[in-house]
């Protein structure tokens, strides 16, 4: 049993945290400064929506951290949900995670990386780019072969990546010509603060942030998990948030707001500033061979959730079928297929507030579920010491909340879409109980 195990412990700290790293840093941080100043033009106003955002996903990953101490296995959200609140939750939350919380997100990275490497040159049929449903391909492909190879795949994009981005701060911060920044409230932040705009600016924010708890997906693969689990999201979601608050501080010190507002390739116009029209094209370049190992990472986290799912439902027990190498096959084409059919059906502003509203609700249940635990046992010994419980899982549910209200403010047929998504998903739910009940008649 010993050998079996290690074998399919293939992920050592390293490469978890670049899961993390890898999950957080993709098409969000260069996309949606454009949206968010439609709506938060200050420069004070954009900062604390990034610095909310590093404090949202800290928080959130403390508290992930906490429960997976506490319920230690793979599936994310799935399991904690499924363990706390019963399967009926559980089975809804897993399913809407590997939809809305992945394929979604890896089509919008697919349609950024469409978008960038288009500056580059065309890779098309007509007016169809090839770019994301090729990187998708490929990726896929990667992991499909070995575990162990996918994972040292993805730490060496990773660690390109973040080695790419540091280099555009320390350009952009010393070497560029740089604009007069107010960092100083106004009142006219207190109203814009107060605004539904702002609400839905953050979801764009935390939408970014989105990943820091892509270790927990993939707990059971990862080496010595009591000790590199907790590692690996909060070295990962420090790194993360410190090089956002730099980044888009770097886009506002050198670029116009009006030039960058309501547009998609933000890091595109920033680099013309920064380094004239060729290196604006090698900054496509780079921030496009970025996406890949974020595209990589999250079909793996999606994979090994509908695997789980697929232990303990048997009309998905085709998605824990794996290879001699340990890679559950059925499950990985399966969300490259997902992913795919969002690239051809969704736009990508449809993507990320669709799947943002429907993820603070995850996100809050899951939180909540620390108090329900520690609740039904208050011995329950929770890492970080007692300053941990409750300020900081409360912080996190305080911010989601805040979000979720901000949405339904600013759309409230936002309400009736929640209610018909999981809806849908209490169908299915029901419908699987029913067909495994018929089929042990």
């Amino acid at each position: 049993m010993s050998n079996q195990i290690s074998s399919k412990q293939s992920y050592d700290l390293k490469t978890a945290t670049s899961f993390v790293i890898a999950s957080m840093v993709g098409v969000g941080v260069f996309t949606s400064l454009g949206y968010q100043l439609q709506s938060t033009d200050t420069v004070f106003s954009i900062m604390l929506l990034w610095i909310l955002g590093g404090i949202a996903a800290f928080t959130g990953a403390m508290s992930y951290v906490a429960l997976a101490m506490v319920l230690p296995r793979s599936g994310g959200e799935y399991h904690y949900l499924s363990k706390i609140y019963g399967p009926a939750l559980g089975y809804i939350t897993g399913l809407l995670t590997v939809i809305v919380g992945f394929s979604a997100p890896i089509a919008a990275s697919a349609m950024a990386l469409d978008s960038y490497a288009g500056n580059l040159f065309s890779f098309s049929i007509g007016s169809f780019s090839l770019w994301g449903l090729s990187c998708i391909f490929l990726v896929s492909l990667i992991h499909l072969l070995d575990v162990k190879k996918g994972g040292d795949f993805n730490f060496i994009f990773t660690a390109i990546k973040v080695l790419l981005i540091i280099a555009f701060i320390f350009v952009g911060l010393f070497f560029a010509d740089h604009q007069t920044l107010n960092l100083t409230p106004s009142s006219k932040d207190t109203n814009l603060i107060l605004s539904s705009g702002f609400g839905v600016s953050l979801v764009y924010v935390t939408y970014s942030y989105t990943g820091w708890n892509a270790a927990v997906y993939v707990l059971d693969e990862i080496k010595n998990p009591k000790r590199n689990i907790p590692l690996a999201i909060l070295a990962g979601t420090s790194i993360v948030t410190v090089i956002y608050i730099l980044i888009n501080f770097v886009f506002l010190y050198t670029t116009p707001m009006d030039e960058i507002a309501g547009k998609i390739d933000v890091a595109d116009i920033a680099g013309q500033r920064i380094f004239g029209p060729l290196g604006a094209k090698l900054i496509s370049g780079l921030i496009a061979f970025g996406l890949i190992s974020t595209i990589s990472s999250m079909i793996v986290s999606a994979s090994r959730v509908i695997k789980r799912m697929g232990e303990d439902y048997r009309l998905l027990n085709i998605f824990t079928k794996t290879s001699k190498n340990n890679v559950p096959y059925f499950a990985l084409l399966f969300i490259s297929g997902l992913a795919l059919l969002f690239i051809l059906t969704f736009t990508f502003k449809a993507v990320i507030e669709f799947a943002g509203f429907i993820l603070s609700f995850f996100g809050l249940f899951t939180v909540l579920g620390l108090f329900i635990l520690k609740r039904r046992d208050p011995e329950l010994k929770l890492p970080f010491g007692k300053w941990f419980y409750p300020i900081v899982p409360a912080i996190y549910m305080l911010i989601k909340i805040l979000i979720i209200t901000y949405l339904i403010l600013d759309d409230p047929n936002r309400i009736w879409h929640a209610i018909i998504v999981f809806g849908s998903g209490y169908g299915l739910y029901l419908l699987n109980r029913f067909l495994e009940n018929s089929a042990k008649v």
